[in-house]
């Protein structure tokens, strides 16, 4: 069995996360694929994670390239959260969806109050809808579809019973506050359905290219989906340390430490995806991840948290204010101002580091 050491492989995942040198402004749809999305449940995560990886990045690039050229769709993918994925990734990510319709199962069924015929009902009828490929509000859907389960559609802003058709629908435009959802086939060019089980297969492979090496059940926890008994057979298992994990055949390891400072906003992938956590966050690990929600914003030293930190801008103004969990040294100093201007930057904005 091969051996590597956790210096080479965080020095492997920040460099293939673009977070050891940002990658050109032109690469910024291959940097949103190679960490298999970034998560967009807050859309100011999304824009930070962007701008962390990628050189010069602002916030209304990311925007036109959601609203305006379509290269990135936003949806509901990787354990039913919001990300956003390269318009000719969408497909495999959203074949995730029917890995597990948890939509079918009892338990879903009777947490909504609904039969498996109303809910195959209700898919049928949101998409029937959406044919036209026209963005509508969870309330003009509800509407739309009329009846008392249009009507709870339309009133449940979690849109709960928008479920069923989740694997074929994604965001259109905002309206002012308000989410529009379009169905996928219709808003992306070339959509084409990838059956779930190829999905799954590509989905773990390039998870452990990008955040490997990992257990089977670090990405089963990654996934939200158990894998098939085969899933890693093809897959070489090494020991880091002590701890045995699976990479890809013939991955290899920068022989350089791993060296970088980020400021990592809610969500980060990074975070999310990077097992084990308890040697990810070696302290204060209740900081990041409280009470099982998160991860909150992180300072990022080296491949490993360090700290915590927030933002307050007013006007062109950022106060970036970070908590480390330890003394930091000149050089580390340094790069966290120089990394607090890249954040303030994305908004417009100046830093005022405290």
């Amino acid at each position: 069995m091969r051996s590597a050491t956790w210096q080479e492989v965080y020095a492997r995942r920040l460099r293939a996360g673009r977070l050891d040198r940002p990658a050109p402004a032109g690469d910024l749809l291959d940097v949103v694929s190679s960490v298999l999305g970034v998560h967009a449940q807050l859309m100011t995560g999304a824009e930070l994670a962007v701008s962390a990886r990628v050189e010069g990045a602002r916030r209304e690039l990311v925007r036109e390239l959601l609203w305006e050229t379509r290269k990135l769709v936003k949806a509901n993918t990787l354990r039913g959260t919001l990300h956003l994925h390269p318009a000719s990734e969408i497909a495999t990510f959203k074949a995730l969806r029917t890995a597990r319709a948890r939509w079918r199962e009892e338990t879903w069924l009777r947490e909504q109050g609904l039969t498996l015929a109303q809910a195959e009902w209700l898919r049928e009828a949101i998409l029937e809808l959406l044919d036209d490929g026209e963005p509508r509000t969870r309330e003009e859907i509800g509407r739309g579809i009329g009846g008392p389960l249009g009507a709870h559609l339309a009133a449940d802003s979690w849109g709960h019973y928008a479920s069923p058709a989740n694997d074929l629908l994604c965001h259109g435009p905002p309206r002012g506050r308000n989410v529009t959802f379009v169905r996928c086939d219709r808003w992306i060019l070339g959509w084409r359905e990838r059956p779930p089980a190829d999905a799954v297969r590509s989905v773990v492979t390039r998870y452990l290219e990008t955040y490997g090496p990992a257990r089977r059940e670090e990405i089963e926890h990654w996934l939200a989906l158990k894998l098939p008994d085969d899933a890693l057979a093809q897959f070489e298992e090494i020991d880091v340390e002590g701890h045995a994990s699976y990479v890809v055949p013939g991955t290899t390891f920068p022989e350089e430490a791993p060296r970088g400072v980020r400021l990592l906003w809610h969500y980060d992938v990074y975070v999310i995806a990077c097992h084990p956590r308890d040697h990810l966050i070696p302290a204060h690990k209740e900081r990041i991840f409280l009470r099982g929600a998160g991860p909150s914003p992180a300072l990022l030293i080296d491949g490993r948290v360090a700290g915590t930190w927030r933002r307050t801008q007013r006007g062109k103004r950022m106060e970036i204010a970070v908590e480390p969990f330890r003394r930091l040294n000149q050089a580390e100093q340094s790069a966290l101002q120089d990394d607090a201007a890249r954040v303030a930057r994305t908004y417009g904005a100046e830093a005022e580091l405290v």
